[in-house]
């Protein structure tokens, strides 16, 4: 269901990016004591065509209630599918309705509204694809399982792709039109890992150094007990099958181009 309401236009000679674009893509999960928050410090001098999308993951409190006062694009699920599927659900949208630039932004507080500026400055010049907050280029406490989580998947990154992500978990990130028409993603669990495999072999990508602010109410969506066997799962599924079968077509092709010329 899709419930939208106009965002009247700003003087745009005001605007930092007038007539661009933006899709601000919120995936909110019970999230009544955070969103309202959230959606007050969304700076009003970006642009003229930036549309806030909230994805209502079958939330239970008041975060519909909440988000229903705000000039804001609805997009609601009626039951929880989880954060992946909110995501996916925002970037098809997107991907629909001609999105030059898309962010996706936590509704828990954690991602500063503020650094909006950063992430869409390094697409709008067409050097980069993909921008992807570091929390730790700067002074962020993390609990060490997490930390160690992170530091895995950094090092796994690197390995494979001969590419370094700082921060692979964090998910506040923007993509080009460029990616968003090119790629589908599909995980519901970790959109944010299936995001780096299809992303990081065949587009640029920047790092930004962003200060992650501690959630303050509710709880995280990725349970660490079984994130990193997950992500072995999803990582076959999305990277090494598809290689796989790539590389069997290929192995197909050339075997009947051998037969052909010997007949």
């Amino acid at each position: 269901m899709i419930k939208s309401k106009v965002v009247k236009n700003y003087e745009t000679s005001n605007l930092k990016y007038p007539n661009l674009k933006i899709g601000l893509v919120i995936p909110a999960y019970n999230e009544e004591k955070n969103i309202e928050n959230v959606l007050s410090k969304i700076p009003k001098n970006i642009s003229n065509e930036l549309k806030i999308i909230i994805i209502d993951d079958g939330s239970t409190d008041k975060t519909l209630e909440i988000i229903e006062n705000y000039k804001v694009i609805v997009l609601k699920h009626n039951k929880n599918k989880g954060n992946g599927a909110a995501t996916i659900t925002g970037l098809n949208y997107c991907r629909q309705n001609r999105f030059e630039i898309v962010i996706i932004l936590d509704a828990d507080g954690q991602h500063d509204p503020n650094y909006l500026d950063k992430f869409i400055a390094p697409l709008v010049n067409g050097t980069y694809d993909f921008v992807i907050g570091n929390r730790f280029a700067t002074d962020y406490k993390m609990k060490f399982s997490k930390k160690l989580c992170s530091l895995i998947l950094t090092i796994f990154y690197f390995i494979i792709f001969r590419k370094k992500i700082s921060d692979p978990t964090n998910g506040y990130r923007a993509l080009s039109q460029n990616v968003l028409s090119n790629l589908i993603f599909e995980s519901h669990y970790s959109i944010t890992q299936e995001m780096l495999y299809k992303v990081i072999p065949h587009y640029k990508f920047k790092e930004i150094p962003i200060k992650l602010k501690q959630r303050e109410n509710g709880k995280s969506f990725i349970k660490l007990n079984t994130y990193l066997f997950k992500m072995a799962i999803i990582f076959t599924k999305f990277y090494i099958i598809p290689k796989l079968k790539n590389f069997n077509k290929k192995l197909q092709f050339v075997t009947r181009k051998r037969l052909g010329s010997q007949i």
